[in-house]
């Protein structure tokens, strides 16, 4: 157990120091968003476990119950990002961490790396549930039945649970920034290498599958609007319209911000610009938060079923007994 901080070696500082004005003003931004966006996305996943509980058809769709396991993984990841890394690293709590030492800085690194993953997991499956649905009208329910759904839930925890058992075969030290904060890494840089090296390749393929599969997705919406272009069906071909616009933003959300990811680790791994430890954990802290806080807003602007759900539990609208149209992200 470590007493004092001072005893703790100084962050090696590479390349060129970090501006303080940038980390203030991208740290201070981060922190108020995710002071706003924890709450909310406990509030969307409430509304969602609600929905799913009372049985309402258009929100307990395999789609949904992906995202509500999805939005465990996320706020899991916020919560990591800032007990792990942020509030040490501004100097907050600083004898709890001291106290908890190696403890401390391998819970971080282990969770911090295997959330990464299931998050990639997460968004490769929610793409791959959209897709099937397009490939295989007729059976996609059968294929998201119960128990395969409870396998694709097990996917999306599982292999970032394991692979990050990896950071356990390192040791790993805590060091003191300048303004007497907590910095948990690993020791060696070879391993650091090698777990970057290995984060790329993986996300690379993330990427290059949910850009064919967002591409194919909107290949076929476009499809189905010209075949009904000629005939009197405009109302549902504006619907499609409709579909393909709304899945293109997510899409390009989706996809914009998991390769803004793959570049960071990229520059990082290959040495480019120069780019110091302490830079690339500025900005890959904030996509990342980014990353996992960006679905309940997705949920919120796309999803005219739960947003209605929300209206009518929270006593702003009225429930109407008509069918209402759904729309790709909820199905």
């Amino acid at each position: 157990m470590i007493t004092d901080i001072y005893s703790l070696p100084l962050v090696t500082q590479v390349g060129d120091p970090l501006d303080e004005t940038v980390e203030r003003i991208v740290e201070t931004i981060q922190f108020s968003v995710f002071c706003f966006t924890l709450p909310f996305y406990m509030f969307i996943t409430y509304f969602m476990l609600d929905a799913l509980q009372r049985g309402i058809d258009e929100l307990s769709t395999p789609f949904f119950r992906l995202c509500i396991t999805t939005a465990f993984i996320d706020t899991w990841t916020l919560l990591n990002n800032y007990l792990g890394a942020m509030f040490p690293k501004w100097g907050w709590g600083t004898k709890v961490y001291l106290f908890m030492d190696g403890y401390y800085a391998h819970t971080y690194l282990y969770f911090a790396w295997a959330s990464g993953i299931c998050q990639a997991m997460c968004v490769s499956l929610l793409a791959t549930n959209r897709l099937s649905a397009i490939i295989f009208p007729q059976r996609h329910s059968r294929m998201w039945s119960s128990t395969r759904l409870r396998v694709a839930i097990a996917i999306q925890f599982l292999p970032g649970l394991i692979a990050g058992l990896a950071t356990f075969f390192n040791e790993t030290q805590l060091y003191r920034n300048t303004k007497n904060g907590l910095v948990p890494r690993f020791k060696s840089e070879i391993f650091i290498a090698v777990l970057f090296g290995i984060a790329g390749a993986f996300l690379a393929t993330v990427c290059i599958y949910l850009i064919m599969a967002y591409c194919y997705l909107l290949f076929m919406l476009r499809k189905s609007s010209n075949a009904i272009k000629n005939t009197q069906f405009a109302k549902s071909r504006a619907v499609i319209k409709k579909k393909e616009v709304k899945l293109f933003i997510m899409s390009s959300i989706t996809v914009t911000i998991q390769m803004s990811i793959l570049i960071l680790v990229i520059i990082y791994a290959t040495s480019l610009l120069n780019f110091p430890l302490d830079k690339f954990y500025l900005f890959y802290n904030a996509i990342s938060d980014l990353y996992a806080g960006i679905n309940p807003y997705l949920l919120w602007i796309f999803s005219d079923s739960l947003r209605k759900h929300i209206y009518i539990r929270l006593g702003l609208k009225k429930k109407r007994k008509v069918p209402s149209s759904s729309v790709v992200t909820v199905n």
